[in-house]
């Protein structure tokens, strides 16, 4: 099967849907809501289940669908699921469910979006001032949008990569700032300024001082009234983009994106961190 913008594979059993370029696995609410109303009872039924249908349309138009059907065995009198390839639909059944399916994907996609929004939202509005929760989850948002920086082919070079270690190290030890403190709630962090922050505006006026060796290369944070929502805001609208960049365009997906992958392919990984981390806070505070 060729894999292009307009491919379409629907997997029956794992609810993992591919579109062009990305794949999602469907949750069981957008599935019943979207997908079943498209497949059914065509392309999948109670005793005649979709298994796998896969479509493209690049250099030629293809398609195949291979399903189950339960049915009794004449000699033993027990029924089973047999398999079987379904040839029966004309082109324009198939072209014609793609173009529901295609639009039930994103739709379900719409859903995880404001799903995001609620979560990062609710955390946010649930924490306020620097708690030890609302440092945990900028150090997972830092540390998500720079990790970039440590793939193979990352557009930087052998020293740059070494102050990128070391600044995701120091980014990682922030939350050690309360335990200094002895507390869950701080009037400031201590926050390392960045590799590009460091090459681009501290270094052409200091030069031949090293990154990160100097009291004037950390910045405290919040430093103005605003700076910490400010902060929450960028931290949500990168979430969105990396959710929107999942999503098809009007002509076909962002492929081509440099560095989509750091942004989106994680994004799930992240959201969860983000909740694991206020449900432990919970936890101790109903304790």
């Amino acid at each position: 099967m060729e894999l292009n913008n307009n491919t379409l594979i629907i997997d029956g059993a794992t609810h993992r849907v591919t579109r062009g370029g990305n794949t999602q696995t469907i949750s069981d609410t957008s599935w019943d809501a979207y997908f079943v109303p498209v497949l059914y009872p065509l392309w999948s039924a109670d005793r005649d289940k979709l298994v796998k249908f896969e479509y493209s349309n690049g250099s030629s138009e293809t398609w195949k669908c291979d399903k189950q059907k339960y049915v009794r065995n004449h000699t033993t009198g027990q029924y089973y699921w047999k398999d079987y390839q379904f040839t029966e639909p004309t082109i324009e059944n198939v072209r014609d469910m793609v173009t529901a399916a295609r639009e039930a994907f994103d739709a379900s996609l719409s859903v995880v979006e404001t799903d995001v929004n609620g979560i990062v939202t609710k955390i946010i509005e649930k924490e306020k001032g620097l708690s030890l929760t609302r440092i945990k989850i900028w150090r997972d948002f830092l540390l998500h949008t720079s990790d970039w920086t440590m793939l193979e082919d990352a557009p930087v070079t052998a020293d740059e990569k070494t102050d990128w270690k070391t600044w995701r190290q120091k980014i990682r030890e922030l939350p050690d700032q309360f335990e200094v403190a002895g507390t869950n709630l701080v009037q400031s962090i201590k926050i390392p300024i960045d590799p590009k922050v460091y090459k681009n505006n501290f270094l052409p006026y200091n030069s031949g001082v090293a990154y990160l060796s100097t009291d004037e290369q950390y910045c405290d944070f919040p430093g103005t009234p605003d700076a910490e929502r400010k902060m929450d805001s960028a931290m949500l609208d990168y979430i969105r983009v990396a959710v929107r960049i999942k999503a098809p365009t009007s002509k076909g997906f962002n492929l081509n994106i440099p560095g989509v992958s750091h942004m989106s392919d994680p994004i799930d990984g992240l959201i969860k961190q983000i909740e694991l981390e206020q449900a432990i806070v919970d936890q101790m505070k109903g304790s």
